[in-house]
């Protein structure tokens, strides 16, 4: 089989590495970041009753909008929000990369704090977006000062943060969100992918009157629900 480098791929691609993690037989498979428990029983049968009535409407696409769904997960996030406020998509990352695709692309910027999620500077790539992250304070911490410094400086198109922050696990205050939103022009996404093992509040809390702001959330890491790959993003 020949290597993906002998065939005409992009140069700015040639020599990366896909990105993956091992799927090891372990009791516990932290580097997937999946829920360790199973679906209850009940959950698992009422699935797959929906999916054996769903699946005499297989020759027809299905509802493109998929309204239902997006009533259910705004329902979920409360905050009074309404489904056209909500999108889903082939789990959180793709709605990164919709993201990236819409506001990021060639001689524009993404700014991100790290260490923090991996996938970040890959989705910029693939996007074909400039990439910077700037360092987090020693305790892996973000203040509101440090952040609108780094936009300051950096006048990002888009500006992501993490919280809590993977892999350090540290919650972001509304404040420095806040401080962010008020400090840029472009798009600020908060990743909230692990948002359920925060004691701290969300920051949809926050859409109303923020045109800018994009939540991403996914269903993959609470809930026990990684192989459905649902992730979705809260807006005004």
């Amino acid at each position: 089989m020949s290597p993906l480098d002998d065939l005409p791929i992009r140069d700015d691609l040639r020599g990366q590495k896909p990105y993956g993690a091992p799927q090891l037989s372990v009791p516990v498979s932290l580097n997937v970041n999946e829920n360790t428990f199973g679906i209850p029983e009940p959950v698992a049968l009422a699935i797959v009753e929906k999916l054996a009535k769903a699946t005499i409407g297989l020759n027809r696409y299905p509802d493109r909008e998929f309204l239902e769904l997006r009533q259910q997960l705004a329902d979920f996030l409360g905050h009074s929000l309404q489904p056209n406020q909500l999108w889903a998509a082939n789990g959180s990352n793709e709605i990164l990369q919709q993201l990236f695709s819409a506001f990021g692309g060639p001689g524009r910027k993404a700014l991100s704090f790290g260490p923090t999620y991996s996938m970040y500077p890959n989705i910029a790539r693939t996007t074909l977006t400039e990439y910077v992250e700037k360092p987090r304070a020693a305790d892996f911490s973000l203040t509101p000062e440090l952040v609108e410094a780094a936009i300051s400086a950096e006048k990002p198109n888009i500006v992501i943060v993490c919280s809590p922050n993977n892999p350090t696990g540290t919650a972001v205050t509304l404040e420095v969100i806040e401080r962010a939103y008020a400090a840029t022009d472009g798009i600020l996404i908060v990743d909230e992918a692990y948002a359920e093992f925060s004691n701290g509040p969300s920051a949809v809390s926050l859409l109303a009157r923020r045109p800018r702001l994009a939540i991403s959330r996914t269903m993959s890491k609470a809930f026990a629900f990684a192989g459905a790959r649902l992730g979705y993003l809260a807006a005004d």
